[in-house]
């Protein structure tokens, strides 16, 4: 193989190097920085039917019946606990991508379980 060939190789080989270190290092879901798809200052549900609901931070929402989410963004200054199967606490900044029912989401609170 030529050393021009070799180069060429190497050269190709980068950005699949780059896309492998960046998916191990990625950071766990609890504490990532918020999602993209959130204003800052909210809290955004996203739902099975691919709806997203925007929370102003510092308000509750209650869901009854519950609701099903795939996944939450806390873009707010607030720590919130969202009840559901199982309940959980979504600090300021985090987001999780669970596919579970939520029944209420609330800021300030400590999780029952």
């Amino acid at each position: 193989m030529s050393t021009r060939s070799k180069l060429f190789a190497t050269i190709a080989a980068l950005p699949l190097a780059g896309a492998a270190l960046l998916a191990v290092s990625a950071p766990a879901s609890a504490t990532a920085p918020p999602a993209p798809n959130c204003v800052v200052g909210y809290v955004c549900v996203q739902f099975t039917n691919g709806a997203v609901e925007a929370i102003p931070g510092g308000a509750t929402r209650t869901y009854n019946p519950a609701a099903t989410m795939v996944g939450i963004t806390n873009g707010s200054a607030y720590d919130y606990c969202v009840d559901g199967s199982p309940d959980f606490q979504l600090k300021s900044g985090w987001y999780r991508d669970e596919v579970q029912p939520i029944t209420r989401i609330a800021p300030g609170e400590v999780c029952t379980s």
